[in-house]
């Protein structure tokens, strides 16, 4: 009864130690227009986020939020493709990587819903629903289309 007791101290112990690795790993990665770099653990925590001056101005200003958003899960993803091979033989899922952190980074999650489903969700609009797409939110200028802002 003392081999799944010794395993299972060896388990934590193996877990802890791949905890305190994953830790201290870092993981960079930037937003496709490269003006937003975010900086993750190999847990995923983000620790450093990096703006370009230039996104803070013009039509970068109204996609800059999208842009820490990819940079941070480009970042994740980079740190779970170089962890997931270490987690996977730490369980036994398959043997131990060769060289960690040599994994592909996982290809970034679209930004924006595919067309058809835009244009399903413009379809149930009401003819009275004001379309938010042109507006921009860092301004005080009204919007070019005429009416009000609300």
């Amino acid at each position: 009864m003392t081999a799944p007791h010794h395993d299972l101290r060896q388990l934590q112990r193996q877990a802890g130690e791949l905890d305190v690795r994953l830790a201290a790993a870092r993981h960079t990665a930037t937003s496709a227009d490269q003006l937003v770099t975010a900086v993750v653990t190999g847990q995923g925590k983000l620790v450093d986020l990096r703006i370009d001056d230039r996104a803070l101005y013009g039509a970068n200003a109204q996609k800059l939020g999208l842009g820490i958003v990819e940079a941070v899960r480009n970042a994740r993803n980079a740190a779970r493709a170089s962890s997931l091979p270490e987690l996977n033989a730490l369980f036994g899922l398959q043997p131990p990587p060769p060289v960690a952190g040599t994994a592909p980074p996982l290809p970034p999650a679209p930004l924006s819903p595919p067309p058809q489903a835009r244009e399903s969700v413009q379809r149930q609009a009401e003819p009275d629903d004001e379309s938010f797409e042109e507006f921009d939110f860092l301004t005080d200028e009204e919007p070019e289309s005429g009416g009000g802002r609300w």
